[in-house]
């Protein structure tokens, strides 16, 4: 029987890391590497110190070796980390790492340190990750000394990975008799000795402090991690540094691991075919392709064809099948009736817009991003059936959907006294939550500090971004009188213009979100389309020299989706939002990915479209996206209504508590 226990890591000052381990019984663990050693604790506490993190963590980018569950990267993370990559080579480790990165809000776009869960095999070259990056300012590893072919392993994996003027901590139980020396050699045999040290009294169970000590009680459930690591010598901390000069070994340099990469890629591939082209193809067709219907039916593997297209939903199958038909028939169709023009002019808008922004040779395999709507659909706030079918198409498949008429006054999908009235409420309010809320009653900077609160979130440093919200899990609406007097006028002025920018949408936003069957409760679609609920409304605004986020998934549940609705033009100038086309169909739960799976990630193709104001673009939830820096001298507003099916619900990117509290 498998426990899952939770325990956490005390860093002092408020500053807590929580942690899942995976157990047997209550003191032994499923494998050394699913919990929490009194040696990672240690270790813990000594970077923590003041004098330790500023100088050996804050603003690195940190590579954990033999992470295990975690811990002490996520230490790196809280103590001010830039960056923190988490390996192992065991899957159960990898997956608990991966927990436990979200466990301490590091997937959700919230958190300043970029936290990663990578597989990385010490003795696998064609895994190393320093072909992909400059090395690690800070390599730490805990309790990674078991076994004599680690002495030599583990040094490899560090010299591959440390940047010039780069740090090195390994923390150690001693269990064995002669691995310390040997793991001290074989450092510097890869060039790590020029300036390293060994201290046997840095770390060191505090026994007089009582067994409430963590690293104590720790020590004390098993013997292998107490008494066998006593009886040895204790711990030993090694700490190396490398000059600004340094490079690694030839036998690990970049190059070198970018061949054995190659060659594995090749052996991977080559054992793909032979077990069958079926698999290799489908990856490599996982993009439905937007050709004429005839091109598919020259295909002989119309199972693969199946397959593919089964990622989407079966009322999003019959949408995209309407699309394709619709597509395929307009060279064919010689009739002049309104109709069909108006969905050529459609047409031709779309394929324009992909030839101008998809310069990439495989852009066909996508449907376009980008769907005009005629002035008679706007008119009637009606979308006709081929419309549907091609929002869907680019929805489901490509993640995102730009939905726009075409061109100003009632070509709008919403109308311009809207958009403008939606635009001044939402900087009035944004002006009383910073003002009165952030900086006057909570003592904060808002445009250098990270806060969140039920009304208003600044989710990075200096971001300049502000997140504005109603409030959604109180029993109260947004204007129900929090705050003085003024805060409390414009959050009511606020919410009314949300709501009337849904009223304007939802004849747009409702069939294709039915169409697309992503808010029936069965992913396949069998229980029909399903139903959407608006779970938030509110505003995102970008103000003059806010940089671009990091990209990121605002969540990975199934069944949301957020419609954007510019209240200005976006433009490059001032930060259209990329998206990662396809990206929301990626496992971000994935504890660690494949050769395969990552290049898929790093060829994903990138797509900023600039947007009408007035506009929607709607996009999944799980999509990979990133806002653009603002580099023009006006707010960007982006109104938003978050549509969910029905029982689900972004708990995450807003807390309960108020900043009026």
């Amino acid at each position: 029987m498998v426990l899952a226990v939770t325990t956490s890591v005390d860093l002092g000052d408020g500053v807590v890391v929580k942690l899942r381990e995976e157990r047997d019984n209550e003191s032994v663990p499923l494998r050394t590497g699913c919990r929490v050693w009194s040696c990672a604790r240690l270790l813990s506490s000594w970077l923590a110190s003041p004098a330790i993190a500023s100088t050996f963590v804050r603003d690195r980018d940190v590579l954990e070796l033999g992470a295990g569950v975690g811990a002490v990267g996520l230490t790196c993370a809280a103590l001010g980390a830039s960056s923190v990559t988490m390996t192992d080579r065991d899957p159960a480790t990898l997956s608990l790492s991966h927990a436990n990165a979200q466990i301490n809000g590091h997937y959700s776009g919230v958190s300043p340190c970029d936290v990663s869960v990578i597989a990385l095999d010490w003795d696998d070259v064609s895994s190393y990750l320093s072909d992909e990056t400059n090395g690690y300012g800070l390599i730490v590893a805990a309790d990674a000394l078991y076994l004599p072919e680690h002495c030599a392993s583990l040094p490899r994996a560090v010299a591959a990975h440390v940047a010039p003027g780069g740090v090195v901590v390994i923390a150690c139980g001693l269990r064995r008799a002669g691995l310390l020396e040997e793991l001290v050699a074989q450092l510097r045999e890869c060039g790590l000795g020029d300036d390293l040290d060994v201290d046997g009294n840095a770390l060191a169970l505090r026994r007089d402090e009582g067994d409430d000590d963590a690293a104590v009680a720790t020590a004390s459930e098993h013997a292998h991690d107490g008494e066998q690591i006593a009886a040895a010598g204790g711990y030993v901390l090694i700490t190396a540094r490398v000059g600004e000069d340094w490079t690694p070994p030839s036998a690990l340099s970049r190059e070198a691991v970018r061949e054995a990469k190659r060659a594995k890629e090749e052996e991977e591939e080559e054992e793909s075919l032979d077990g069958g082209g079926g698999a290799v193809k489908k990856v490599r067709s996982a993009a439905p392709t937007a050709a004429a219907p005839a091109a598919a039916s020259d295909d002989d593997d119309d199972d693969d064809d199946a397959d593919i297209l089964s990622e989407v939903n079966s009322d999003a199958n019959s949408a995209m099948g309407d699309f394709l038909d619709e597509f395929a028939e307009l060279d064919a169709n010689d009739d002049d009736d309104d109709d069909d023009d108006a969905r050529r002019r459609r047409f031709a808008a779309n394929a324009a817009s992909s030839d101008d922004d998809d310069d990439h040779d495989d852009a066909p395999e996508w449907p376009p991003y980008r769907v005009v709507v005629a002035a008679s659909e706007t008119a009637t706030s009606s979308l006709d059936p081929a419309t549907i079918a091609a929002c869907v198409a680019s929805l489901t498949i490509n993640g995102f959907v730009v939905v726009e008429g075409n061109g100003g006054g009632g070509g709008r999908i919403v109308p311009d006294e809207l958009a403008a009235r939606a635009k001044d409420a939402s900087a009035t309010y944004l002006h009383e939550l910073l003002a009165n809320g952030v900086r006057d009653r909570r003592g904060l900077d808002p445009c250098a500090d990270i806060f969140r609160y039920a009304e208003v979130c600044s989710r990075a440093r200096g971001g300049r971004r502000y997140d504005v919200t109603a409030e959604r899990r109180r029993a109260g609406a947004a204007g129900e009188g929090r705050g003085p007097a003024s805060a409390a006028a414009a959050a009511a002025a606020a919410a009314a213009a949300w709501d009337a920018l849904r009223v304007a949408t939802d004849p747009f936003v409702t069939p294709i979100l039915a169409a697309s069957g992503l808010m029936s409760p069965d992913p396949d679609g069998g229980d029909g389309a399903g139903r959407s609920v608006v779970t938030a409304v509110g505003c995102v605004t970008s103000r003059p020299g806010a940089p671009a986020q990091r990209f990121h998934a605002d969540g990975v549940k199934r069944g949301i989706v957020n419609v954007f609705v510019p209240l200005v033009h976006v433009t490059k100038l001032n930060g259209p939002t990329a998206f990662k086309r396809g990206s929301h169909a990626w496992d971000h739960d994935a504890a660690y990915l494949d050769a395969r799976q990552r290049k898929l990630r790093e060829d994903a193709e990138e797509i900023a479209p600039e947007l009408a104001r007035g506009s929607l673009l709607m996009y999944d939830y799980a999509v990979v996206h990133a806002g653009g820096g603002n580099g023009g001298d006006a707010d960007r507003p982006l109104a938003y209504v978050m549509h969910s099916r029905a029982g689900v619900e972004d708990t995450w990117n807003f807390p309960d508590e108020s900043v009026w509290d």
